[in-house]
């Protein structure tokens, strides 16, 4: 069972942050998830999991009332700053799998295929100049529209259909999608979900799992792949399941 470092090593360092990845990756997590909103001024993606700022920065109000130079210089705690997608994988190095879940919410197709295009740009960037191959590269959304319109921007990048819910027809939205995997959370999890993925040839992915409980949980259901917010924890946990 992979385990993938939620927004870094989140547990103990600012989300989303390059000290939550560099801790991450030291922690041999299999993987880094982080989440990314694209800012409209200067069509850039940034790395904030909510849209408001108080929550993870000192900064207030929505993200795109300030400019890039702004917003960069906001403060996550522990002498980490808000940072870009692009300082975020020159920095990871391609030295392990990043899932990039990506936050927009609108379904209009110009906003999607502008914000793919961006994607695309610094996915093609850090293959050239920061040592990853396309294979290290997951987008994860909640929008599946982007899900859909991505396999014609970015057709070699593997993509996971996140849900918060049990599908009535578990996992066939996922197959539609022509997704790799399917990214349930903890909480909506069950033996006949997990089936029907693997029936499919999905693997399955599954969100946040922090306890002991549902880390055994997991490995039980033979759940592909964790999302954790401690990672050598979950390491370890394991070793000793």
């Amino acid at each position: 069972m992979k385990i993938i470092a939620h927004r870094g090593a989140s547990g103990e360092f600012p989300e989303n942050s390059l000290l939550a990845f560099e801790q991450a990756i030291q922690q041999k997590a299999d993987g880094i998830e982080l989440d990314v909103h694209f800012h409209d001024k200067s069509e850039e993606f940034i790395l904030l999991h909510d849209c408001y700022l108080d929550k993870s920065t000192n900064g207030q109000g929505h993200f795109n009332q300030y400019s890039l130079a702004e917003l960069t210089q906001l403060s996550l705690g522990q002498e980490q700053k808000l940072i870009t997608l692009s300082q975020a994988l020159s920095a990871i190095a391609g030295r392990t799998l990043v899932n990039i879940e990506l936050k927009t919410v609108s379904s209009d197709m110009s906003v999607i295929n502008a914000q793919l295009h961006v994607l695309q740009s610094n996915i093609n960037k850090a293959i050239k100049n920061d040592g990853f191959s396309s294979k290290q590269f997951v987008l994860s959304s909640f929008n599946h529209h982007i899900l859909s319109q991505s396999k014609k921007i970015l057709p070699n990048i593997d993509t996971g259909a996140l849900i918060s819910h049990n599908p009535i027809d578990y996992a066939r939205l996922a197959k539609n999608l022509h997704c790799q995997t399917i990214n349930p959370a903890i909480d909506c999890l069950d033996q006949a979900l997990i089936e029907d993925a693997h029936q499919k040839g999905l693997a399955v992915w599954v969100y946040t799992v922090d306890r002991i409980e549902e880390i055994q949980f997991c490995q039980q259901l033979k759940v592909d792949a964790i999302f954790t917010n401690f990672p050598k924890k979950a390491r370890d946990h394991l070793k000793q399941l």
